[in-house]
This record gives structure tokens, C-alpha cells and sequence, in this order.
């Protein structure tokens, strides 16, 4: 019975910090068809093979140039030289919800050692729907809107996915889902990263 019990807890234990740790499925946006999206998906491979671009540490990750939410065009090689947080995220996702506050928290306190956090919202209805939230929020760090193209790029299937990219432009981790038992490891990394200058002539 003991044993049971026992087995029962640590089951239970198990689902709680699954719950804590989940992040949203992908965007709202229409998914392209099954056999494109998989032509897409080995094309962007086969390139980021090739390149050493992606998402995953040590790689550069995918360039891009999306609109902030008063319409000017960004680019990811504006921030060269600077260590960026990319967040993708949307609305309705409640643990990006839960990230956004401790974002924040994280850019006002380093942004003057050369932090930029860039948000990459993936809602459906874009600047219209995120711009409100942002502002109720208190979002003080760069907010652009993300598309499809985005999403197939970074192959984003579960939201929020952070980013952590150093000073030569390289991804240094790549979180998944958030819970604030990630905050310490987050800030630590950040500091790391602050303190390297970079490498690359």
C-alpha cells in the first residue's frame, strides 16, 4: 500500500511540473497543407544545413524584417553586437503571459549593459489585438508582428520559445514553455553572456 502510495505521489509530481512547464500550441493562423508544409519543412533544413542557420545553440539564427506596431520595418541585424532575448509568444498564450513580466524586468534592469529583448507576437489579428496588451501590460521592450513566414522559420510549435542570442549573433539556448523556476537560469545566462565581449572581427 505504501508503495502504491508512493508511486501515486511521484506520478502526481510528475504531471504538476508538466503543467508548470507547458507552453501553447503554435499560432492561430492556418496551417499550410499537409504535403506543402512538409516540402517547406525539408527545404528549410536542407538550407539551414547547409548555412549553419537555425535555432538551436551555436547556430545563427534565420534573419527577418517585420514591422513593430507603429509600422516600421525591423531587422534582426539591428541589434548586432548586443546580446537579444526573442521571444515568440501571443496573447491568448497564458505562459507567455506569465514570461512577459519578468521580460520586462530583465530589460529595464540591463539594457544600458547592451540587453535587447524583441517580442515576436503571433497573433492572428497582429498589431491590433497586441498593441492593447502590450500597453496594459506595460511592455517596454521591442514588440514586432510575427507571420507565418516567422513561425515556419524558426519552426515554432509551442509558444513562448525564447531565444537567447550572443554578441556575435549566435543562439546560446533556446527555452520552451516558461515557469518562473526558469527565472534564475534566465538572469544568469543573460549576465554570462553581458559580461563576454564579442568574438567575431
Amino acid at each position: 500500500m505504501t508503495k502504491t502510495l508512493k508511486v501515486a505521489v511521484l506520478l502526481a509530481s510528475v504531471a504538476v511540473l508538466s503543467v508548470g512547464f507547458a507552453g501553447c500550441g503554435g499560432s492561430e493562423e492556418e496551417a499550410p497543407s499537409a504535403a506543402t508544409a512538409t516540402d517547406e519543412r525539408a527545404e528549410a533544413v536542407r538550407v539551414q544545413q547547409a548555412s549553419g542557420v537555425g535555432i538551436e545553440p551555436g547556430q545563427t539564427p534565420p534573419a527577418f524584417v517585420l514591422p513593430d506596431l507603429s509600422g516600421n520595418d525591423v531587422s534582426l541585424d539591428d541589434f548586432e553586437g548586443k546580446v537579444v532575448i526573442l521571444d515568440l509568444w501571443a496573447t491568448w498564450c497564458p505562459p507567455c503571459r506569465k514570461e512577459i513580466p519578468f521580460l520586462v524586468s530583465l530589460y529595464e534592469e540591463y539594457k544600458d549593459q547592451g540587453l535587447v529583448v524583441i517580442g515576436v507576437g503571433l497573433d492572428q489579428g497582429g498589431a491590433s489585438v497586441m498593441a492593447p496588451f502590450v500597453e496594459a501590460n506595460n511592455v517596454t521592450y521591442t514588440i514586432l508582428v510575427g507571420n507565418q513566414t516567422m513561425s515556419r522559420d524558426y519552426k515554432v510549435r509551442s509558444i513562448p520559445m525564447t531565444l537567447t542570442i550572443d554578441r556575435d549573433g549566435r543562439v546560446a539556448a533556446k527555452d520552451v514553455g516558461f515557469a518562473p523556476s526558469m527565472e534564475g537560469e534566465m538572469r544568469a545566462r543573460v549576465e554570462e553572456l553581458l559580461a563576454r565581449p564579442a568574438t567575431e572581427a
